[in-house]
C-alpha cells in the first residue's frame, strides 16, 4: 500500500503551474543569469590585466636570468587565463545580444504577440468570466421569477421561500465558479486555474474569521434578524419601511422625494425594526405645508428629501439638513389646523365686571368680527378666558383656532387678534393700563413713611 503524502500531492497538482510559469519567465531569467556571469568575468579580466602589468614590471627589473625565466612562465600562464576570460566574456555578450535582439521583424512580432494574446490567457480569462456571468445571470433570473411568483399580490414571502432563495443564491455562486473553472480546464490554462485555486484556498482560510458576519447576514435574509421585511426601522434619524430584504435591501419612505434607499444586508444587521401602524406618519411635514419651527422660523415646505428640507422663508428658499430640521421640532400648521393666542390687559377700575361681563362682550365682539372677515371660512373656534390678576391689570387670554387652509396667513391672524382686541376696548370704553409701581417716601428720621398713590410708569 502506498502512503498518502499531502506534500507530494500538492507538488504534483501545482507542477504544471510551476512549469508554465518557468516557461513564461525563461527569457528574463536567462538575461539575468547572463548579466551575473558578465559581471563576474569583467571583474576577473580587470584583475588579470593588473596582474600581467605587475608581472611585466617585475620581469624587467629581475636581478637574475633565472628569475626572468620564472616571470616569463608566469606571464604566459596569466596571458592564457586572460584569453580564456576574454573568450568567455565575448560569448556571454553574444548570447545577451541574441536574447535582446529579436529574430523577426517588429511587424511579425506584433502580430505574433496579438495572436498569442487573443489565443492565450486573456481569451481564457474572458471566456471563463463570460461562462460564470452567464451561469449566474441565468440562475439569478430564475430566482427573480420565482420570488415574484411567491410575493405576488403583496404577500410576504414565507420562511421556506426565503430558505429556497438563500440556497439558490449560494448554489448559483458555486455553479458560476465551477463553470469558470471548467472553461479554464477545457482550455488547458493551468496558470489561471491554479491562481483561481490559490485564491479559493485563501478565501477558505479567511472564512473562519468572517463566518459570524455571514451568519448574521443569513439570518437577516431569512427574515430572522433584528430588522425584518415590512417593518419600520430608523436609519440616519429617519423612519423607513423595509420593502424587500436582499443582498441590497430596499428601504422606502413614502413622504420624501427620492425616498428609496438600497442598503447592503450588512448594514441591516445593526438595525432594529418594529411593527408600525398604518396611521403613523413617515415625516412630520409634506411638501407645500406651512411649518413653524422652534426658532420662530416660519415658511412653506418646497421640497423634502432624505438629505435636506427646503423651505420658503421670507420669500427666499432656505435649505436645512434633515437632522437639523427635526431638531427644531417643526409644527405643521397645515396638517390638522392650528391656533393663535394673545393676552389682553384691562385696567383694575373694571374689576367688578372683569370675570363675567367683559369676558362675554370680548368673546362676542372678536368672534363676530372674525366670522365676518376674510378668514371666517377657516375659523373653527374662538374663546376668551380670564387668565390672571396681574400687578397692573386684569389679563385675558384670547385664542382662535383655524383650519390648515389658513396656515399661509398665520402671522396675519395674530395681528388680526391684536387689532380686534384694541377695537373691543375702544367700543366698550375699557381702559388698557400702563405698567404701574408704588413708591414709599420716608419724610422723618424716625422712619415714619408716607405712601404715595400709584403712579403710571
Amino acid at each position: 500500500d502506498e502512503k498518502f503524502d499531502w506534500r507530494e500531492e500538492m507538488q504534483s497538482a501545482f507542477e504544471p503551474i510551476v512549469a508554465e510559469l518557468k516557461r513564461l519567465t525563461d527569457r528574463p531569467r536567462k538575461m539575468e543569469r547572463q548579466r551575473s556571469e558578465q559581471s563576474f568575468y569583467q571583474q576577473r579580466l580587470a584583475a588579470t590585466d593588473v596582474a600581467l602589468k605587475n608581472i611585466v614590471a617585475l620581469k624587467i627589473d629581475a636581478p637574475t636570468e633565472q628569475m626572468r625565466v620564472t616571470f616569463s612562465a608566469l606571464e604566459s600562464r596569466w596571458r592564457t587565463r586572460q584569453e580564456e576570460y576574454k573568450n568567455q566574456l565575448a560569448l556571454i555578450n553574444l548570447q545577451m545580444e541574441e536574447l535582446s535582439t529579436p529574430s523577426r521583424p517588429a511587424k511579425d512580432r506584433a502580430t505574433d504577440a496579438l495572436q498569442e494574446l487573443l489565443s492565450g490567457h486573456f481569451v481564457n480569462l474572458v471566456l471563463a468570466v463570460l461562462a460564470a456571468a452567464l451561469t449566474y445571470g441565468g440562475l439569478r433570473m430564475v430566482n427573480i421569477i420565482y420570488t415574484r411568483a411567491v410575493t405576488e399580490r403583496g404577500r410576504k414571502r414565507p420562511f421556506l421561500a426565503r430558505v429556497a432563495h438563500l440556497s439558490f443564491m449560494l448554489i448559483s455562486a458555486v455553479l458560476a465558479l465551477l463553470a469558470g473553472m471548467a472553461v479554464l480546464y477545457a482550455r488547458g490554462d493551468w496558470i489561471l486555474l491554479g491562481l483561481l485555486i490559490i485564491v479559493l484556498m485563501g478565501a477558505a482560510l479567511t472564512l473562519q474569521r468572517t463566518l459570524p458576519g455571514f451568519i448574521k447576514e443569513a439570518k437577516v435574509l431569512l427574515n430572522l434578524g433584528p430588522a425584518r421585511e415590512g417593518e419600520r426601522v430608523i436609519y440616519n434619524g429617519l423612519p423607513w419601511n423595509i420593502k424587500a430584504l436582499n443582498m441590497y435591501s430596499t428601504l422606502v419612505n413614502p413622504a420624501l422625494r427620492g425616498g428609496t434607499l438600497k442598503l447592503p444586508v450588512g448594514v441591516l444587521t445593526t438595525l432594529i425594526s418594529r411593527h408600525s401602524d398604518d396611521s403613523e406618519p413617515w415625516f412630520p411635514t409634506r411638501e407645500n405645508d406651512y411649518v413653524l419651527l422652534n426658532d420662530n422660523s416660519y415658511g412653506q415646505v418646497l421640497t423634502q428629501t432624505p438629505e435636506a428640507v427646503q423651505m420658503l422663508v421670507g420669500g427666499a428658499p432656505k435649505t436645512i439638513p434633515v437632522s437639523a430640521f427635526l431638531d427644531k421640532h417643526p409644527q405643521n400648521l397645515s396638517l390638522n389646523g392650528f391656533s393663535v393666542s394673545i393676552k389682553l390687559g384691562i385696567d383694575y377700575r373694571h374689576q367688578s365686571a372683569g370675570t363675567g361681563e367683559i369676558r362675554d362682550k370680548l368673546l362676542d365682539f372678536i368672534a363676530s368680527r372674525l366670522k365676518d372677515s376674510r378668514y371666517g371660512a377657516h375659523l373653527k373656534e374662538c374663546f376668551v378666558e380670564f387668565d390672571e390678576a396681574a400687578a397692573s391689570s386684569l389679563n385675558f387670554l384670547i385664542a382662535a383656532s383655524f383650519t390648515g387652509a389658513a396656515a399661509d396667513v398665520y402671522h396675519n391672524l395674530r395681528r388680526q387678534l391684536q387689532r380686534l382686541a384694541v377695537d373691543a376696548c375702544n367700543a366698550n370704553n375699557w381702559t388698557m393700563p400702563f405698567n404701574q409701581m408704588t413708591v414709599h417716601i420716608a419724610d422723618d428720621p424716625a422712619g415714619v413713611t408716607k405712601s404715595s398713590s400709584p403712579a403710571r410708569a
